[in-house]
């Protein structure tokens, strides 16, 4: 004969499991906890001075981190995985500016890029950020 106690407590035990299984796998797995992401951008090996990086992930979202005038940059918090990546450089003007004076607070002239890397659809750059060395090496070629 069938006991009512153990079949209420076999119940309510296997559904306290399946909750707790819902709510350790959460709405879409387990995420990481964000990074901040520094690193280095170089055509040719001659730094980039201006403009930002675009990191993008496979949801379409967008993190950006401004180039620093000896190439470094930072993209703060950023959760690790895939990223596509795009820079944006300020167009070249002809005139007053060509020989700025940085001492002075002009911007020197920015470093110029082939204009596939503005997108991330033709860049080619893709990098994986880990959490336990998020930094990255930009090496663009002409």
């Amino acid at each position: 004969m069938n006991n009512p106690t153990f079949d209420i407590q076999g119940r309510w035990s296997f559904a306290l499991l399946l909750m707790l299984t819902a709510v350790s796998l959460g709405c879409g797995g387990m995420t990481q906890a964000p990074v901040d992401v520094s690193g280095n951008i170089s055509i040719e090996g001659k730094p980039l001075n201006q403009g930002s990086v675009i990191f993008t992930d496979k949801k379409g979202e967008r993190a950006y981190g401004e180039i620093q005038p000896d190439g470094s940059f930072l993209v703060p918090q950023i959760v690790p995985g895939t990223f596509r990546v795009s820079v944006s450089v300020p167009q070249r003007r002809r005139g007053r500016g060509e020989n700025a004076d940085p001492a002075r607070g002009a911007r020197p002239m920015p470093v110029p890029v082939p204009s596939r890397y503005a997108s991330v659809d033709s860049s080619g750059l893709e990098f994986e950020i880990d959490a336990k060395k998020p930094d990255v090496t930009i090496q663009l070629k002409r």
